[in-house]
């Protein structure tokens, strides 16, 4: 069976010792800067970051297409909406269509944004158990007074790290479905929409059972949402204090 997307690949290397705090912190900045990145070149400073840190975290390549993969239809439907609705300058005129140098252009920084930032997330989840996630999101909210609202740092955290695990789980649930419907017999190349539709019943009921049982498994444990203590206490380090330094940087980079 093919690797999960979005999922943990152990190691030892200098991304994954950092804490999940900065990891999360730099991921935050990150997608902020380059969803205000409107220039080819800045694009390109944050794609060669994103090299330099793929290279540094030792995780194959495997690992960041099939992040991409699942997404492909929609980057390629955002691209031909800029493509062809964009006005401006006609690259050639077959009857209605018209498609334009600036749409060319405008689809292309905007897909290269929302690819980078899949890259960056597959990123943080490929250096970062998803433990690790939870208890660094939790440490980030604790000191906000969610308690006021009835809710807990450990509830937000929890429902968080749970909403990661499962898109890779849930894709998973899906190509089993297609795959069991071709070997008997179904033709999904022919038939999209009856694909569709018998991809769909299934997928939904396999995800409610699966969210049953890990109900089930929480409650079996007692978790209760609390105040709970960590095996695993985050300390900031010396490195951790230069990433944050770098990504500081980076984003004076950006605005210059």
């Amino acid at each position: 069976m093919d690797e999960l997307i979005l999922s943990y690949v152990p190691g030892t290397s200098p991304l994954h010792k950092l804490d999940p705090r900065t990891k999360l912190v730099a991921l935050m900045v990150t997608s902020i800067l380059v969803l205000q990145t409107a220039t080819f070149p800045k694009l390109g400073l944050f794609a060669a970051s994103f090299v330099l840190l793929a290279y540094l975290s030792g995780v194959g390549t495997g690992v960041f297409v099939r992040s991409i993969r699942p997404m492909l239809v929609f980057f390629t439907f955002i691209f031909l909406m800029h493509l062809f609705l964009t006005e401006g300058d006609p690259i050639f005129r077959i009857g209605v269509i018209r498609p334009t140098f600036e749409g060319l252009m405008a689809g292309t920084l905007i897909t290269a944004r929302f690819v980078l930032l899949i890259l960056f997330a597959s990123l943080l989840t490929a250096t970062t158990r998803s433990t690790m996630i939870t208890n660094g999101i939790e440490r980030l909210l604790r000191s906000l007074p969610l308690k006021r609202i009835g809710l807990s740092s450990f509830d937000i955290a929890t429902m968080m790290s749970l909403s990661i695990r499962f898109v890779p789980v849930l894709l998973d649930n899906a190509r089993q479905i297609r795959y069991a419907q071709i070997a008997r017999g179904l033709d999904i190349r022919h038939n999209i929409f009856r694909t569709a539709s018998t991809t769909i019943t299934p997928m939904i009921r396999e995800s409610v059972s699966t969210a049953d049982e890990l109900a089930t498994a929480m409650e079996s444990r007692c978790y209760q949402g609390d105040f709970r203590t960590s095996l695993f206490e985050l300390k900031m380090r010396a490195a951790d204090w230069g990433v944050l330094c770098g990504i500081g940087g980076l984003a004076v980079l950006s605005y210059v």
